[in-house]
């Protein structure tokens, strides 16, 4: 490895003492790289002993001397004799070591004896990790002063290990290292690593992972370790699953888990601003937010997520960031990619790269054959297929013989709304973040707003001609669609009064049941209060069928339904 040669470099000028200092971030591999390429390398190079051990703990500069007096009795070749020598200075204290303890000798070792073992340490290179974690700044500058007086009086090298960043006595820095060496491992090095302790990381995961972390710019192999972990966990559960397109789910989800670990662990954002950046990328990104007062943070965020325009999913995000697994249905939780037909697959650039020439060609004819043959297709399917095909000739992808960019949008223009289907009636946003042409993405939304009217006002009049035939035949869509969705401000009052004439006794008992249960929880304002003026208008109406229909088991139960809607109405009133 490079920094390996450049430390070597570094420690072969004898021209200065001997002291260095490897200055690395929280989780940048500065200990994995001494433990397992560093400290044989330098052996080998210096023909010297190399001891390591971290400064985690030590609270003097005796319990400092103690450690290097530890290394010199384990590493010596004389240690029975001098711990035979240390034994005869206690009295009653055995000579077996085995028994007492390398401590207990140290521990009650006379001033004379320890000065001695210390001064015997001599012609090795010590490596001290965790500078920064002694938590006293006068201890620090002690050690660093005895690291000194140790490289100017003996043929030792030191090379002690810190995240500068932490440490305070930026002066005794300056006088004790004569060379600082800015430690870290390239995006490729860091992937190494990782790959040679996760065994699941095949090649193709390898360079997935590395577009993640470049893109990320995390080279903090802790945080990664703790992403991939996490990921392994999802990986399996994902794998026993059926139809799911594997390849594509585990890189999206790779991608997802590095950046939100790197955003939470390594750069320290909260899972809130994780989750408030992710809410209003789209907004900022369409309005250029410019506030000044949360601009570089949510710059940063964005710079994490990339193009992600979208919050990710929140079990998702608390798995990766609160540690929080509660996933039930992970393929709908995650909305992992499932196995497609060539259409489906044509519909994704992703999944286009993926297919053989043979394979695309055929897909690129679906499209067009989809495009021109749009009777009764799904109107948002229809756009968003003229989309992906727009943007296959923008970018060059193919040379359409059949449409230019110009045609696509006047076939857009031009198409009638009424010939399409809407197959999810749930309110539909195109925008940006799903699609490519601007042009064309205000041209769906128009044709399907009115579509949606428009049919709307055709499944208002179907239902009203159904209502008053039965109500048998309406209970099951209207339960589903109006048990909390205000109904009554879109019926008129004579549909209704027809009805209740046509109904049978039954029919008219179980609506007024209906009601009641429709209206049998508290906070009935938070539903139905377009529904107000028009409950008034239809008990009035009520009233006056039942003088007109005088008594019967059906007037018992008209006058029980009107009794409900005043109820609610004064609810709603007050």
């Amino acid at each position: 490895m490079k920094q390996t040669e450049e430390i070597i470099q570094i420690f072969s000028d004898e021209s200065f003492p001997q002291v260095v200092l490897l200055d690395g971030s929280w989780g940048s591999g500065k200990t994995y790289f001494i433990k397992n390429e560093l400290i044989d390398k330098l052996h080998n190079h210096f023909k010297q002993k190399v001891h390591f051990f971290s400064l985690y703990g030590v609270s003097s500069i005796d319990d400092f001397r103690d450690k290097i007096i530890s290394l010199s009795i384990t590493d010596s070749e004389k240690t029975p004799t001098l711990l035979t020598n240390a034994a005869k200075i206690f009295e009653g204290i055995t000579t077996n070591v085995g028994e007492k303890g390398l401590g207990a000798v140290l521990g009650g070792a006379a001033g004379a004896l320890k000065y001695k073992l210390y001064e015997k340490l001599d012609n090795c290179i010590l490596i001290l990790d965790d500078l920064e974690r002694v938590n006293n700044d006068k201890v620090i500058k002690n050690i660093l002063g005895e690291c000194l007086n140790l490289a100017e009086s003996k043929n030792i090298k030191l090379l002690l290990i810190a995240n500068e960043e932490k440490l305070h006595c930026k002066d005794d820095i300056e006088k004790v290292f004569a060379d600082k060496y800015n430690f870290s491992f390239s995006h490729e090095e860091v992937v190494d690593i990782l790959k040679s302790e996760y065994e699941f990381l095949d090649d193709r995961l390898s360079r997935e992972l590395l577009l993640c972390i470049t893109s990320v710019d995390s080279k903090n192999i802790r945080v990664l370790k703790r992403a991939i972990t996490k990921f392994n966990r999802l990986k399996k559960e994902i794998e026993k699953i059926e139809g799911v397109d594997i390849d594509q789910a585990l890189t999206l989800l790779l991608n997802n888990i590095i950046q939100l670990c790197c955003a939470k662990y390594e750069f320290g954002f909260s899972t809130k601003q994780i989750f408030e950046a992710g809410e209003t990328r789209l907004l900022r990104k369409i309005t250029k937010d410019k506030d000044e007062s949360f601009k570089d943070e949510l710059q940063k965020l964005d710079k994490i997520f990339g193009d992600g325009l979208y919050v990710k999913p929140k079990k998702l995000v608390d798995f990766c960031c609160d540690g929080i697994y509660s996933f039930k249905n992970i393929v709908e939780e995650l909305d992992l990619p499932l196995k497609k037909d060539l259409f489906d697959q044509m519909k994704s650039i992703w999944a286009q790269n993926k297919l053989s020439d043979a394979d695309f060609e055929k897909g690129v004819k679906e499209l067009e054959e989809y495009i021109s043959k749009h009777c009764g297709k799904d109107i948002s399917e229809w756009f968003n297929i003229c989309d992906v095909y727009l943007y296959m000739i923008d970018k060059k992808i193919i040379n359409s013989i059949v449409h230019t960019p110009v045609s696509i949008l006047e076939v857009c223009k031009n198409v009638d709304f009424n010939v399409f289907s809407i197959s999810d009636d749930r309110d539909y946003d195109y925008s940006s973040g799903n699609m490519y042409d601007q042009k064309i993405i205000e041209i769906a939304n128009k044709k399907r707003q009115k579509l949606v009217e428009n049919i709307k006002v055709n499944t208002d009049i179907e239902l009203s001609e159904r209502f008053k035939n039965s109500w048998s035949e309406v209970a099951p869509y209207i339960y589903d669609k109006y048990m909390h969705k205000p109904m009554y401000n879109e019926f008129n009052v004579d549909t209704l009064r027809e009805a209740f004439m046509s109904w049978s006794t039954f029919e008219v008992f179980e609506f007024t049941r209906f009601n009641k249960k429709r209206y049998s929880f508290d906070n009935i304002e938070d539903f139905f209060i377009p529904e107000m003026d028009s409950l008034k208008g239809i008990s009035e109406m009520i009233e006056n069928l039942c003088i007109d229909l005088g008594y019967g088991r059906k007037v018992a139960s008209l006058n029980a339904l009107r009794e409900e809607l005043l109820a609610v109405y004064e609810r709603l009133k007050n």
